[in-house]
């Protein structure tokens, strides 16, 4: 049964933001099909769309699909995994971006033996939330399993950047790497010994293309070896993103930006090649202030920190806009816009951040001093208390305790500004003025 045409309905909804009926003709032709994958990532797709980047109200769902949630867990008990999977997709109904039940249905529909419908859910996820390791990760493993290998690779990729020592993905990503490497050197129709000694030196190179680490030699071996035929060929996408890598290791930071900025025009949708742009922009303008401060002149390290704070502004909220469910995002704004003075609408970010458990201590602290600057005490010292609860005793909780005896300070309290600067004092005597500032006040 052909049934694109009710896919084509259904996206057609999406674009007119009738969420509603694109869900619901989603829904029926996986009834009809349940593997089938463009159904899937496009019901995935039109949830998360439905919600944007406001969340779900977890209360709803739970008071409307509590009920699913239980029977998938009691279905998933007794192997029915086809069942468990329906149950999950009517939760998700209320709640799309729930992560535990996203990961819960692929991994049912995975079991239940649609791998199609699995991969779709665990690549929708990973579009959604680019910091999601086993989203990245298993979408990476059913890619491979289908001889996809390019796509497992970029999600491999992407695992790495969320966890760089994530043992699956570097052992896929370097399986991936060696297969990639036996195909394009044709070894395995090698004939004699010549055609053996040719393939082994392709394959020698293209194993040096995936290493992390080159010597200054390498780099400028590969790049004599690349730039004339880049030269020849100027549109040559591959040629590009390998020159532009090398350059960056060169650290020919200006160089390899002019290169990913020809790719960005060549493929204008590709948001990976939009970020790298937009990291090595920042990384650009980092130079310039350290330039300025070996200088020594004053002037031009204020005008180019603000050119940077603008920078990070501006690439912030591209990713912001692009993904406004990327927590991790919303951080990285928020702390540009709090280095600006835009305190509202940082203040603003950072209360979104705080749901990323990664980024959750930072965004509280990074709240207090928001609240600081905006002369909300009270505030401020909550948002500090919290940051210093759960930083334990690291760096962070002595900054913490430092603005708070800033805060109480300005309070009038200080017995309170003494306790919380001789507790840094306890775990380290040569912290910033703890030591003059506990004098002085214990002298007054």
């Amino acid at each position: 049964m052909d049934l694109s045409k009710h896919l084509e309905n259904a996206a057609d909804a999406v674009k007119r933001r009738n969420f509603a009926l694109a869900v619901k003709i989603y829904g029926q032709v996986l009834q009809i099909q349940p593997d089938y994958g463009e159904a899937r990532l496009g019901l995935r797709k039109a949830l998360f769309a439905k919600v944007g980047g406001k969340g779900a109200s977890k209360v709803v769902a739970m008071l409307f699909g509590g009920v699913h949630l239980l029977t998938g867990g009691l279905c998933r008990l007794l192997g029915k995994h086809a069942a468990a999977a329906r149950a999950y997709e009517r939760y998700l109904g209320y709640d799309p971006l729930a992560e535990g039940p996203n990961q819960k249905l692929a991994d049912s529909l995975q079991r239940a033996g649609w791998q199609r419908s699995a991969l779709a859910v665990y690549s929708a996820y990973a579009e959604a939330e680019p910091r999601c390791l086993w989203a990245c990760r298993s979408a990476g493993s059913l890619f491979q399993q289908q001889g996809k290998h390019a796509e497992a690779l970029a999600m491999f990729e992407r695992a790495l950047k969320v966890d760089p020592r994530d043992q699956e993905s570097l052992k896929a990503r370097k399986d991936l790497a060696a297969e990639g490497a036996l195909r394009s050197t044709g070894i395995e129709k090698a004939t004699s010994s010549r055609d053996l000694i040719k393939d082994k030196e392709q394959q020698r190179q293209l194993e040096r293309q995936e290493r992390l680490q080159l010597s200054p030699e390498e780099i400028g071996q590969e790049l004599d070896q690349l730039e004339p035929k880049l030269q020849e060929a100027p549109e040559d996408q591959k040629l590009l993103r390998r020159v532009a890598k090398l350059r960056e290791l060169q650290k020919d930071l200006g160089g390899a930006l002019d290169l990913l900025d020809r790719l960005v025009q060549l493929v204008p949708n590709d948001q990976d090649l939009q970020e790298q742009a937009g990291d090595l922009r920042v990384r650009l303008q980092e130079q310039m202030v350290e330039k300025a401060q070996k200088r020594g002149d004053d002037a031009a390290v204020q005008r180019a920190r603000k050119a940077l704070a603008q920078l990070r502004v501006a690439e912030g909220k591209r990713r912001v806009d692009r993904n406004p469910a990327d927590f991790g995002a919303r951080f990285a704004y928020g702390s540009a816009l709090l280095e600006t003075g835009a305190l509202d609408e940082a203040i603003a970010e950072l209360q979104q951040a705080v749901k990323d458990p990664r980024k959750k201590t930072e965004a509280q602290f990074l709240l207090g001093k928001a609240f600081q600057q905006k002369s909300l005490p009270e505030l401020a010292l909550t948002q500090f208390d919290k940051a210093l609860a759960a930083a334990g005793s690291g760096p962070l909780a002595k900054e913490a305790l430092y603005e708070m005896a800033e805060v109480s300070l300005q309070l009038g309290k200080r017995e309170d500004a003494l306790r919380h600067l001789t507790k840094i004092l306890e775990q380290d005597i040569g912290f910033r003025d703890v030591a003059q500032r506990i004098a002085a006040l214990r002298s007054a």
